[in-house]
């Protein structure tokens, strides 16, 4: 069985290369003689171990007005990889959206319905893996192409999704983010300086965004935490989505710690005792580290997340009131010990639920 993946990495992004690397853990176990191809903007830049069964091909188109010979390359490649696969693999998380500056939908949009077009020519079954769609009413009907013919099989990864597709025609099934599989190592117990507090922040969604962070960081020092910014996207073409340019700022003034590559943020999480978040896969992290943490929570995504889990501990980004947040922590930091059990509880009960919705999802493609 040889797979072909395409997900959004390669982008200098933790929650992506996290979403491929739960994919693949999953293919591997179930498929113990598969082989992959997995399309990126970075080769070198994965946080899959090496294996030999595993060959890394650039995405196509890829600027293509500056990059003429690259896509060519890329092009004969993406072709070669997609005939001589068993299934095409799309997702997971948010791939189609029109939701975020300095990003073209229909650019987007464009790009894989070249991906698409080409695994349809060769006739590939295509699986659409917990995607995220997060676009405007007037661009619904756009991706219909992406979704329709009778080899596709879609699975979402939140029920706003679904309903976009139903609204189209198209059935799914709903499978969690893959990140919440994702599986810790249990760090070791080491004696305790200060308590840190990891913060992870996007740009363009929390009102006054510096002050009110400011205001969080003088917070939470004042109460005798380390605070440590989790940058998680390291977009070197986007800057707006550049976790560690947006709060350079603020860690210069407050001397803070800040994380500089994707795997220095994901192991810190091991150390921390809560995370205050924004970005989806911050808040999953800390779910599956069993860590307290505080959302602040800016989209549908996000929204959904948190009422999967039933969890209390969040302010909507667009309404964020210090005041309200430091009162809100006050309570998080007394139940910190009955939220790490209630987290332990559900973290469990929903690794469950992804895998055996997975395993149902894939026996049923297995059988066709």
């Amino acid at each position: 069985m040889h797979f072909s993946l395409f997900t959004a990495t390669g982008a200098y992004n933790l929650g992506d290369e996290l979403i491929l690397l739960q994919e693949y853990e999953y293919l591997r176990n179930r498929y113990k003689k598969a082989t992959f191809t997995i399309f990126t903007y970075d080769r070198n830049g994965s946080l899959l171990p090496k294996d030999p069964s595993i060959k890394y091909v650039g995405y196509f188109p890829d600027h293509i007005r500056t990059r003429p010979i690259q896509n060519i390359l890329a092009f004969f490649e993406t072709l070669f990889a997609i005939y001589k696969s068993d299934r095409v693999i799309i997702g997971g998380g948010g791939l189609i959206y029109d939701n975020e500056a300095g990003q073209s939908f229909d650019t987007l949009l464009l790009q894989w319905q070249i991906r698409v077009w080409i695994a349809k020519l060769f006739r590939k079954p295509i699986l659409y893996w917990s995607l995220g769609i997060h676009i405007k009413a007037e661009n619904e009907a756009k991706i219909l192409p992406l979704f329709e013919g009778k080899n596709t099989y879609v699975s979402v990864r939140d029920t706003e999704s679904r309903k976009i597709l139903e609204g189209l025609g198209i059935k799914s099934t709903l499978i969690l983010d893959p990140v919440l599989l994702h599986d810790p190592e249990i760090p070791q117990l080491m004696p305790k300086k200060r308590p840190k507090v990891g913060l992870s922040f996007r740009a363009g969604y929390l009102p006054n965004a510096l002050e009110n962070i400011e205001k969080i960081i003088t917070f939470l020092g004042a109460a005798g935490y380390e605070v440590i910014l989790l940058n998680h996207s390291f977009h070197t073409a986007n800057l707006g989505t550049n976790d560690s340019f947006f709060l350079s700022s603020l860690a210069e003034k407050y001397s803070l710690r800040t994380t500089e590559t994707i795997r220095e943020t994901l192991e810190l999480y091991k150390e921390l005792e809560f995370v205050i978040g924004m970005r989806l896969h911050s808040l999953i992290l800390a779910f599956v580290h069993t860590i307290p943490f505080f959302a602040i929570s800016y989209s549908q995504k996000t929204d959904e997340f948190i009422r999967s889990i039933n969890y209390d501990f969040s302010l909507a980004a667009r309404v964020f009131d210090i005041e309200v947040f430091k009162k809100q922590f006050h309570e998080l930091e007394r139940q910190k010990n009955e939220q790490k059990f209630a987290l332990e509880r559900k973290n469990d009960t929903i690794k469950r639920e992804v895998y055996l919705n997975l395993n149902s999802f894939f026996d049923g493609l297995d059988r066709t």
